[in-house]
């Protein structure tokens, strides 16, 4: 039992490692962890995280620096909130969040779809372009 314990602290920190090793992107999203962050009006992506998740550095890694060149990020900015802070309890969910990192997204703070779990970034903006409304964007 030891020495799972501490493969699984080796893998926590070479996921450390290679997020922060990973170039920041162009546009940074947002990260709202302070009980002072602006109600959000408008389409957006929200991305819960976590302290400790294991698939929130290589989600930011593979989606957060395309994603505002895509038809669902120029529909739905992406912003990253820990999902303990105070910022997460203000939104009307329609559930509660089970794991991270999940992506919501939300119209004037009131859910509309999400996407439980860290699926890959090809499947997630798939996943998004069927949640998203047509109207002539096309990646």
């Amino acid at each position: 039992m030891m020495r799972s314990n501490l493969w699984a602290m080796v893998g926590c920190l070479g996921l450390g490692l290679l997020a922060a090793s990973c170039p920041p992107a162009v546009a940074a999203p947002r990260h709202e962890d302070d009980a002072d962050a602006p109600a959000s009006t408008g389409t957006e992506l929200i991305a819960f995280e976590a302290p400790g998740c294991r698939y929130c550095p290589v989600f930011r890694r593979d989606v957060a620096p395309g994603y505002p060149a895509t038809r669902a990020g120029r529909m739905a900015p992406l912003r990253f909130v820990d999902i303990n802070a105070s910022a997460a309890a203000a939104l009307k969910l329609a559930r509660p969040i089970t794991m991270v990192p999940t992506v919501v997204l939300v119209r004037d703070g009131v859910e509309i779809g999400r996407i439980d779990g860290y699926v890959g970034r090809d499947n997630m903006l798939h996943i998004l372009n069927t949640l998203l409304p047509r109207d002539g964007l096309v990646d």
